[in-house]
């Protein structure tokens, strides 16, 4: 079964910030590019089995699944809605920033308002 992927703007906000980051303030614009086609492949791959990444602490606080994606320091979390075949993006950010509960969806209607 493949996937249809989509990205909230939030998410998409948080991994251009990072890019960012890494190519103006790290002064390494071409490690930026790669380190984004690196997220990008990696959320491409969702949509085959994106069960096989585990489930994230911040599942916890929402009444859908969610999941995390590791790329190197860098998080993106995502919940699978099967009705649809879809995957949606719906945060992403450094490892050592913490994950507030309203940097999460609150619940999978809103989603498709954020994408």
């Amino acid at each position: 079964m493949t996937y249809d992927i989509f990205i909230i703007s939030a998410a998409k906000f948080r991994i251009r910030q990072q890019a960012e980051h890494i190519a103006i303030e790290q002064g390494s614009p071409e490690t930026a590019a790669r380190w984004l086609a690196r997220v990008f492949d990696r959320i491409d791959g969702l949509a085959e089995m994106p069960r096989r990444y585990a489930l994230a602490i911040e599942d916890a606080w929402c009444a859908y699944e969610v999941r995390r994606i590791p790329i190197g320091q860098f998080v993106v979390f995502f919940t699978i809605v099967d009705e649809t075949q879809s995957v949606w993006v719906i945060h992403a950010k450094h490892g050592r920033q913490l994950t507030r509960p309203d940097d999460l969806p609150e619940d999978l209607e809103s989603l498709e308002d954020g994408a």
